[in-house]
């Protein structure tokens, strides 16, 4: 079982929580192992409070993602327990849909909501891989995003039934085109309503009635139409009456397993990836194993699975500690937590975001961000930067100006650096300062950078304040 000390308490909250918050550092040790750790970060609100989508300047549907976006991302950095939030991004990025084709931030908002509410589950009522898959499949968001509300028996649209397994649930390969014709049929009605295309509606006129043979079970047979989409979900992962499927003959991999068993395998990969490492691109035997079984186990429900992974050693090794870049999102969290600032309107810059490649409800396509290494170049660092210079000038407006100005930095906002601290203070007590304000455990090397900075004889009084950008710089800032 990994030890309980700071290492592993810090590597936790960045995974988990996005921040290593000094608070809940101190809150983790206190308790009296890893896994009273785990579990408290896994103490989640049951019912997170929603964005409000109506505001001043326009209602406009981006204005109102923009509003969702802020009000997400200020939930990550500020909510007492955010790996609720952290785990629906994942999930947002796993089952993928952008309000670029959805066109409303209203169908957004339930499709983020379920994720944030059900993506974990709070403790003792645990969200399930089937029923977020069940639900959002019928989300009038996700039926316009892949093209299902136009899937009828007369005309058939393969978009949703071929995502659902390559991307979502099994992952390529494990399917013919025989199965996807059949998920595709099974799928057909699910469409919105004529007078208002916002609301789902089935109609049965369009549903192919004939029975279907998918991945070795036959669907479309015996239960209400509507629900012959339901059972190729309930087949893949096993979770239903007709049982579990098997990989067909003619499928490029895994012919002959059962496909909750390649499903619990692709799902884990995908979680290990987001959250453990994606450096070595494949994971540990060790914790593979547990997870897996967690996973078939229970039925597929979440949180029996991503705690088989938190309080795994394989979780803790030096591998996995280091083997994550913060996606851009979660870099932005980590500046509005070392900032102090919270989630108003416009205050965190979506703009940048998306020049950076990563804005939130704006997937670039349906399998949603690379991981890892993908977001390391000279261009995308630079936008870091800008997103850094940012923060700092939301955090001068208004309090900086004069003799007596100062600045509001710290995860809850509330430590005050004072203008004459900046200008006076000794190098290393400055550096001290600004960093036990902003909460960062900062590098041992970017201090000593910092403190060589500031006693460099042509930093004059006005740029030390370039001190506190350097300590937003620091390297490990970008490691998730």
């Amino acid at each position: 079982m990994p030890a309980l000390n700071e290492a592993n308490v810090r590597h936790l909250l960045r995974r988990t929580e996005v921040v290593d918050r000094p608070r809940r550092v101190a809150e983790l040790l206190a308790l009296s192992s890893i896994e009273a750790a785990v579990d408290d970060v896994m103490d989640v609100e049951a019912n997170p409070p929603s964005a409000r989508l109506d505001g001043p300047g326009g209602n406009e549907e981006w204005r109102r993602g923009i509003r969702m976006s802020d009000h997400w991302m200020g939930r990550m950095a500020r909510a007492a327990r955010p790996f609720a939030e952290r785990m629906a991004f994942f999930w947002h990025g796993h089952i993928a849909t952008s309000i670029n084709k959805v066109g409303s931030a209203g169908l957004m908002q339930a499709q983020i909501d379920l994720f944030r509410r059900r993506g974990l589950g709070a403790a003792g009522d645990s969200g399930n891989v089937a029923d977020l898959v069940e639900q959002t499949s019928t989300q009038v968001a996700m039926l316009r995003y892949l093209d299902n509300q136009k899937n009828f028996a007369a005309s058939p649209n393969q978009n949703f039934a071929r995502e659902l397994m390559e991307l979502f649930l099994l992952g390529v390969g494990n399917y013919t085109e025989a199965d996807v014709e059949a998920a595709t049929a099974a799928w057909t009605g699910h469409t919105h309503a004529p007078s208002n295309r916002d609301i789902y509606l089935f109609d049965a006129d369009r549903h192919e009635p004939a029975p279907q043979q998918f991945l070795g079970r036959t669907i479309n047979a015996s239960r209400p139409p509507e629900q012959a989409g339901i059972e190729t979900i309930e087949v893949i992962l096993g979770t239903g009456a007709l049982g579990t499927g098997t990989i067909p003959p003619g499928a490029d991999r895994n012919v002959g397993r059962a496909s909750k068993d390649v499903a619990a395998e692709f799902l884990t990969f995908k979680l290990w990836q987001e959250l453990g490492e994606a450096a070595t691109g494949s994971v540990p035997g060790g914790v593979r194993s547990v997870m897996v079984a967690a996973l078939l186990d229970n039925d597929f429900d979440i949180r029996p699975w991503v705690r088989a992974m938190l309080v795994h050693d394989d979780f803790y090794t030096p591998t996995a500690a280091s083997g994550l870049v913060r996606q851009p999102v979660e870099f932005m969290v980590a500046l509005l937590v070392a900032a102090g600032l919270d989630d108003t309107v416009d205050n965190i810059p979506n703009w940048l975001l998306s020049r950076v490649g990563q804005q939130l409800l704006y997937p670039p396509d349906v399998s949603g961000w690379k991981p890892n290494g993908y977001w390391v170049s000279s261009g995308s660092m630079s936008i870091r930067q800008n997103l850094v210079d940012h923060v700092l000038q939301k955090l001068r407006e208004g309090t900086w100006s004069g003799q007596n100005g100062f600045l509001q930095l710290g995860p809850t906002g509330s430590a005050r650096v004072t203008r004459a601290e900046v200008e006076s203070l000794p190098a290393a007590q400055l550096v001290d300062r600004l960093a036990a304000a902003t909460g960062l455990n900062v590098s041992a090397s970017t201090r000593r950078t910092v403190v060589r900075f500031l006693d460099d004889g042509a930093v004059r009084p006005a740029m030390r304040l370039d001190a506190l950008t350097l300590i937003l710089s620091d390297p490990d800032l970008h490691i998730a």
